[in-house]
């Protein structure tokens, strides 16, 4: 389980996130909704260890976390799939999942790069193709993959969706809820919300850089004013 207290990151004199709190359980999926600049996307890399935070408190599985380097929180068994991918777009498939298993030992990578396959069997078809070839939708399994390679018990996800063609997102949304499926905490931020909230547990909605409402996907879903309020009109689908 991962626990956020009152986390406060800054940028010089400027506050980007305010005490925020929120969690994520496993086999649930957290989704953090918010408009451009509300601080979802610091609010993750703080909490990944990829951005120093000003104090708050950072728990995996009730051990304090925050300020561990992101090498020593994959070893805890937490890892982040950042926006945009960054997958080696010159290293092939195999090349790039074997680069997300560098917590565990040599033998165990093989079974579990065999575990993955079987998950994403794209990636099967795809494993000697370079992955700076494959189409968006197919990185992101990839991105994921890699990241499951750590046998992570929390998984951060930013903007998964992001850049994807239409009919791409609903595929990656459905990887999303099978990785929760498995016994895994998600939390993933999404500027698609009615493609996340199809696929989510709980909400945690951020507006400039504090949560300003929490509740279950379902709530969120049947109050849409709720949501377009801060996301705007083009948040939920008609």
């Amino acid at each position: 389980m991962l626990e956020v207290e009152d986390l406060y990151v800054s940028y010089g004199a400027v506050n980007a996130v305010r005490g925020v709190s929120m969690s994520a359980s496993a086999g649930r999926i957290t989704l953090v909704l918010g408009s451009n600049g509300a601080g979802k996307t610091t609010t993750l890399r703080a909490v990944s260890g990829l951005l120093k935070a000003k104090s708050g408190s950072v728990r995996l599985n009730g051990k304090e976390v925050l300020g561990h380097s992101v090498h020593r929180l994959v070893r805890q068994g937490m890892v982040m799939v950042p926006e945009g991918r960054r997958i080696f777009p010159s290293l092939t498939v195999e090349e790039n999942l074997r680069m997300g298993a560098y917590s565990v030992s040599r033998a165990d990578a093989h079974q579990v790069v065999t575990g993955i396959y079987e998950k994403f069997p794209i990636l099967l078809e795809r494993k000697a193709m370079p992955g700076g070839l494959l189409s968006g939708g197919e990185q992101q399994m990839l991105a994921f993959g890699r990241a499951m390679m750590s046998q992570p018990e929390v998984v951060l996800l930013d903007e998964p969706s992001m850049g994807l063609a239409p009919g791409m997102v609903d595929r990656v949304m459905t990887r999303v809820r099978e990785i929760a499926d498995t016994g895994i905490a998600v939390l993933m931020v999404e500027q698609n919300a009615d493609a996340a909230l199809a696929v989510a547990d709980d909400v945690v909605l951020v507006q400039r850089g504090e949560v300003v409402w929490t509740g279950t996907a379902a709530e969120a879903q049947a109050d849409t004013a709720l949501v377009h309020t801060f996301l705007g009109e083009a948040a939920l689908g008609a």
